[in-house]
């Protein structure tokens, strides 16, 4: 039986979902149990299955050779029982049989067999392995290109930080401090002017973002945005024209046009993020939308530790940037908008040599001032990290965590 494009892209996601599912498994299980016989012995599992799901956690890359590598279905659930009697956080396992319950959906609709999904799968493999892949890297820079041909602007880097924490005021909220920078933004005469847009509404009273300075600190009852005067192009507040409470969206009429200017923005939103600890939802997401052509982004998610040993991470790209209701978010609804770009996530010590500098800016001492601003020590938070160049535009990228 063939396969389209189509079927093969789902089964390919599905795969790569459930290898991340088994390495996160593997993260939290003892260490002992990630060798064939330690697996075997501790579940009571047969070891040619536990050679199969160690084999299948390692080909996450691949998503057709993780269902190759899969036990039976019927070994799978047995598997999945034999989990439920150890003491593993529920987010895991549970995300680990909803990824294995998509698989065995699939499966009905395709397969006869569990030989059948080798025999075919396999084929599939070999004809991709015949076709040169496309150099996605090459295919993002090209629509970079192209997107900036088209919108009139672009900007050389993006970072964005976020710290997370527990709300000291309600525990029903964490407490998120964000850092946007955006390096050399540049436009032409017919392209619309700088905006930033967030997503919490705004507050009363509100007139003008703040001018944040080295000796300005976080007031936790209520939200604030501003801007990082060291961090931007001298004079930029000055810029500053209106907001949009429709669009949440500030506005500068840069008089500059086809001149780069840096623009850095620092949020404290104490009331929009629930509490995953305590909240149904047990989800919370930090995500950038690439509203502008870029040639790379810088992400970087502080999560404090307390948080983090309830946690698993994952990360993807998706379309469009709409913003995902809070309290609602369920990553099983979102593989819809996944798109196949796949950034590479570090998981790093706060203080690690790698969020120090990247490509000349300081993200080091940008994460330092957020840290001196919120009142909060580093070395009480698990840095996750990644870099992608010319990240897709009009896409959003998204580190998203599911806590026990």
């Amino acid at each position: 039986m063939s396969l389209s494009s189509q079927e093969l892209g789902q089964l390919e996601q599905a795969g790569k979902q459930i290898g991340d599912g088994l390495q996160q498994l593997l993260l939290i299980s003892p260490p002992s149990a990630r060798t064939i016989s330690g697996m075997a012995k501790w579940l009571g599992y047969h070891k040619s299955n536990c050679q199969r799901i160690l084999q299948a956690a390692q080909k996450t890359q691949q998503g057709l050779e993780v269902l190759c590598q899969l036990p039976g279905m019927a070994s799978l659930e047995e598997f999945l029982q034999l989990l439920r009697h150890k003491a593993l956080p529920d987010t895991v396992l549970t995300t680990l049989e909803q990824q294995i319950r998509q698989w065995a959906e699939l499966f009905a609709l395709h397969f006869r067999s569990h030989a059948d999904v080798k025999r075919t799968l396999a084929e599939a493999l070999v004809v991709a392995g015949s076709t040169p892949a496309p150099d996605r890297l090459l295919l993002r820079q090209q629509h970079f290109v192209s997107s900036k041909a088209l919108i009139g602007s672009s900007i050389d880097l993006v970072f964005a930080c976020y710290l997370l924490t527990e709300s000291e005021k309600n525990p029903e909220f964490l407490q998120e401090i964000a850092l946007i920078s955006k390096k050399n933004f540049c436009r032409s005469a017919e392209a619309p002017p700088f905006v930033q847009f967030y997503t919490h509404p705004h507050p009363a009273h509100f007139d003008r973002p703040l001018d944040i300075t080295a000796a300005s600190r976080i007031d936790t009852d209520q939200f604030q945005i501003g801007v990082v005067q060291p961090y931007s192009s001298p004079g930029f507040l000055t810029q500053y024209r209106s907001y949009s409470a429709s669009n949440s969206g500030i506005v500068f009429a840069d008089d500059g046009v086809g001149m780069p200017l840096d623009a850095t923005f620092l949020f404290s939103n104490p009331d929009e993020l629930v509490n995953p600890l305590s909240h149904q939802s047990r989800c919370s997401s930090t995500s950038i939308s690439i509203k502008t052509p870029t040639k790379k982004l810088v992400m970087a998610v502080f999560l404090e530790k307390k948080i983090d040993m309830r946690s698993t991470v994952n990360v993807g790209c998706y379309s469009g940037n709409q913003k995902v209701e809070e309290g609602k978010l369920r990553p099983e609804d979102m593989w819809a908008e996944l798109l196949p770009d796949y950034p590479d996530l570090s998981i790093l010590h706060a203080t690690s040599s790698q969020v120090k500098t990247v490509d000349e800016v300081p993200v080091g001492e940008m994460t330092d001032f957020m840290f001196r601003f919120a009142g909060l020590n580093k070395a009480d938070f698990i840095c996750y990290f990644m870099t992608i160049d010319y990240p897709i535009w009009s896409s959003t990228y998204r580190i998203y965590f599911q806590h026990s």
